[in-house]
């Protein structure tokens, strides 16, 4: 028989964050490899105006995008492997989403401080 009121689960806000980082990192980090591994160093591009972008609002904005969700789902995937492979820690959602929330917030104060 179905249960008619089943408990609800933390997972999919979660899952949210993880996919989020998901696409963040599928389709960001290329361009970012690109600018800051082939353009800078070959002086296509200056760090002045790298600078300059990291301290207007779209900047800060795409520094917490591209800092925030890829470290989400990295840990998503660490705590879902372990279970993979058969290490489960007691509280483990909670230690390792709770040290995602205090990355984020770390990374939000740095960037805010820029």
């Amino acid at each position: 028989m179905v249960d008619q009121n089943p408990k609800r689960s933390q997972e999919p806000p979660v899952w949210l964050l993880f996919s989020a980082g998901s696409a963040i990192s599928a389709l960001a980090f290329p361009a970012l490899i690109l600018i800051l591994g082939i353009l800078l160093p070959f002086g296509i591009i200056s760090p002045d105006s790298i600078i300059a972008f990291s301290h207007h609002w779209l900047g800060k904005l795409v520094i917490l995008v591209l800092a925030i969700f890829p470290m989400w789902m990295g840990l998503h995937r660490i705590h879902h492997g372990m279970h993979d492979v058969k290490l489960h820690m007691p509280n483990g959602g909670l230690i390792f989403y709770g040290l995602a929330a205090i990355y984020s917030i770390v990374v939000i104060g740095a960037v805010i401080a820029i």
